[in-house]
């Protein structure tokens, strides 16, 4: 009989082990072969009339909008952990200025939908970075996205390749994308009242963390001859 308990327990372990290791494996689902570092132009997500009121329109710079492993889907969401925000220096700042929530916000819930948004992009792409940024730490990954974004400064490649802000001019899709040299990140539009801006740009990085051409294209691609506005209000 005692015999029988104990089988009956290591089984109980073995199987809970198992459950253990299934869940873990299945959690990201796809074999990523790169990362997107992808950031925002505010001034074209804030064209949306329901983003008036947001702090963030007001920014004139690129901000990041996520670290995403290409080709992953995420079976089993990691979220993070209770009080995460506390141990993250400097947060607020960080959220108010570089990675930015641009939805619907004022200035008295920009922060908690900032949150939100963070938790959304730890959720869906942060967890699944783990082969890409070498851990499952949620505060790694923020802070590498955040030196990689820093890194990336494309107001200053687009500036110095004679791409600035202007909301009467209009460049060719192909000029914005040779201006990245050989790495053709992807570049995304918005249409909007049948003219097309330039809203998003993502590069893509491998195994390494290093830029590299991009072999697809984006969410939202802008056609490759399309006359594009980058604008500056």
């Amino acid at each position: 009989m005692h015999l029988l308990k104990c089988s009956l327990f290591i089984a109980i372990l073995l199987n809970s082990a198992f459950h253990s290791l299934l869940v873990n494996s299945v959690r990201c689902s796809g074999t990523p072969t790169s990362i997107l570092l992808t950031q925002r132009w505010a001034k074209t997500e804030c064209k949306a009339s329901n983003l008036i009121d947001n702090p963030a329109c007001k920014l004139e710079q690129w901000t990041l909008h996520g670290l995403w492993p290409d080709n992953v889907k995420v079976i089993d969401p990691v979220p993070l952990p209770e009080g995460f925000f506390n141990t993250f220096e400097n947060y607020k700042n960080i959220m108010r200025t570089e990675w930015t929530f641009l939805g619907k916000a004022d200035q008295n819930t920009y922060i908690t939908e900032t949150t939100t948004f963070w938790k959304h992009e730890w959720t869906k792409h942060g967890y699944c970075a783990k082969d890409f940024i070498g851990s499952e730490d949620p505060k790694i990954y923020f802070q590498k996205a955040l030196r990689l974004y820093r890194r990336a400064n494309l107001l200053r490649i687009l500036d110095r390749n004679g791409f600035k802000p202007n909301d009467t001019a209009t460049y060719k899709t192909y000029k914005i994308t040779n201006a990245f040299g050989g790495l053709r990140p992807h570049v995304n539009c918005r249409r909007i009242d049948n003219k097309y801006y330039l809203s998003e740009i993502s590069i893509c990085l491998n195994q390494n963390l290093k830029p590299y051409q991009c072999e697809t294209e984006g969410r939202n691609p802008c056609r490759h001859d399309a006359d594009i506005t980058y604008p500056e209000t």
